[in-house]
């Protein structure tokens, strides 16, 4: 990755508040339980305010890891990553990864949708 790029990653993660990651951690885990497990940003980018360009693939593909709970995995067929064609403009088309819920993601949803329904 050359220097202009990783400068703009920079800049980009710097510019996400705590409150856009939580806001797209959020989204990410209700969609996927009411979608039996599986979720692309196609699925709930258009109901998320304007945050930093980029920031929900950003943040999306944090929330793998072990430091951000390891929420989500990629989703595969026969060992294959599943993609699907974005439905951002900006993008034209570009293949997206589709991910699916750990059991550590199913727990974290399963609180979520638990707290909105006593709410």
């Amino acid at each position: 990755m050359n220097s202009a790029a990783l400068c703009y990653l920079n800049n980009l993660a710097n510019a996400v508040t705590d409150w856009d990651a939580a806001l797209i951690r959020q989204a990410v885990l209700v969609t996927a339980h009411l979608q039996n497990g599986r979720v692309s940003a196609n699925d709930f980018r258009d109901y998320l305010p304007e945050v930093a360009q980029g920031a929900v693939g950003l943040i999306i593909r944090q929330l793998p890891t072990p430091k951000h709970g390891a929420l989500v995995r990629k989703a595969t067929v026969q060992g294959h990553p599943i993609t699907v064609p974005s439905t951002a403009e900006s993008t034209h088309g570009k293949p997206i990864q589709v991910w699916e819920l750990t059991s550590a993601g199913w727990a974290a949803a399963k609180a979520l949708m638990e707290e909105r329904v006593a709410a």
